[in-house]
């Protein structure tokens, strides 16, 4: 892996590894942006150690039975729309949400 911290490799790695961890979903597109990054509207605002996340991703591969997932978020909506836009990697049994087949 050449990105990401110590503990993100440390603790990710391993589990791939071995199995522990093989589904991951996909959140990046959403019902009025479709495939286009630039516009997104699902925003993520700092609240100490978390992100409060509010919006909607659609065409989530696997999202219904990963434990993890890639999300694209925006957390600067006063920025131009191609910038403001945030990399999150979310623990999905934390999260309180509804996934609709």
């Amino acid at each position: 892996m050449l990105h990401g911290t110590e503990w993100q490799k440390d603790f990710f790695l391993p589990k791939i590894s071995n199995g522990e961890i093989t589904r991951w979903s996909q959140g990046f597109s959403e019902p009025d942006a479709g495939s286009d990054l630039a516009s997104i509207e699902t925003r993520a605002v700092e609240d100490g150690d978390d992100y409060i996340i509010n919006g909607q991703k659609i065409w989530n591969s696997d999202g219904a039975w990963s434990d993890w997932g890639h999300y694209l978020v925006r957390t600067d909506p006063n920025s131009p729309k191609h910038r403001g836009i945030s990399y999150l990697c979310l623990f999905l049994e934390r999260l309180q949400y509804y996934v609709k087949r």
